[in-house]
């Protein structure tokens, strides 16, 4: 922390920006925390933990990627990474500092923009706007000092026309890191409602429970990853703009 932050990227420009906001494309990026892949209805978990997912799927409007490997197991260490110029063991062997894709992006023109239901960016969003859930009050959705990931989406719109509207017409880039199925309190990530494999582990102290009822409180916050996904999904399409997602 205490090295020189190393700027990359100095001659970053847009090939083809867009004129003014309602043509300018908007692309979300979603962090899913602690999401398994063999959990994933899509990639062929006995249950279908991804039944919305599957139906955009089905429509030709997703593709699903199966290759593809985390570059670590905490927050800490995989989040820094993802974000940047270097691969998983490059990152891993180096020292040094370095800028991250977001200040590319912002540097190349675009509006960028971080929300986080999470533990923060590790550093990434720092020159960046950037938003923390822990403020924010959505009865719907905050409960107990909880915050469901559908609060980043309630909060979406204000927080894209607080940003420069001169990037915006250019193109904007947002990011939304999930709570998503962080343990150990799994039955907290999803609402009653979508709660679909029961009974469900509901303490914090994993040991407690049997393996089956773990399992369940998991699946369980992975059918809500789902939801909240197409939830998102169904937002952009609604736009007048070109829209894209990633889910990583």
């Amino acid at each position: 922390a205490t090295r020189p932050l190393q700027v990359i990227g100095e001659d970053a420009r847009l090939l083809a920006a867009g004129t003014d906001e309602k043509t300018a494309p908007l692309m979300v990026l979603v962090l899913g925390e602690t999401v398994r892949a063999a959990n994933f209805g899509l990639n062929g978990y006995a249950r279908d933990t991804t039944p919305q997912l599957r139906q955009l799927q089905d429509q030709g409007d997703l593709v699903y990627f199966s290759d593809v490997t985390s570059c670590g197991t905490s927050t800490q260490a995989s989040v820094p990474c993802m974000f940047s110029h270097l691969d998983k063991a490059a990152y891993e062997g180096s020292q040094e500092r370095f800028e991250s894709l977001l200040d590319v992006l912002q540097r190349a023109g675009l509006a960028v923009l971080w929300l986080d239901n999470q533990s923060g960016c590790k550093g990434v969003c720092e020159r960046v706007p950037n938003v923390s859930t822990t403020a924010l009050n959505v009865p719907e959705f905050c409960k107990d000092g909880e915050r469901l990931d559908e609060v980043m989406l309630h909060e979406l719109p204000k927080q894209l026309a607080a940003l420069d509207p001169a990037k915006r017409a250019k193109g904007t880039v947002v990011v939304m890191h999930q709570m998503g199925s962080h343990g150990p309190a799994y039955y907290k990530r999803s609402p009653k409602a979508l709660k679909q494999f029961l009974p469900e582990c509901s303490s914090h102290a994993l040991q407690n429970c049997p393996p089956e009822q773990i399992v369940n409180a998991y699946d369980n916050s992975i059918l809500y990853a789902d939801h909240f996904i197409a939830k998102t999904v169904h937002w952009l399409q609604a736009q007048s703009r070109p829209t894209a997602l990633m889910y990583v």
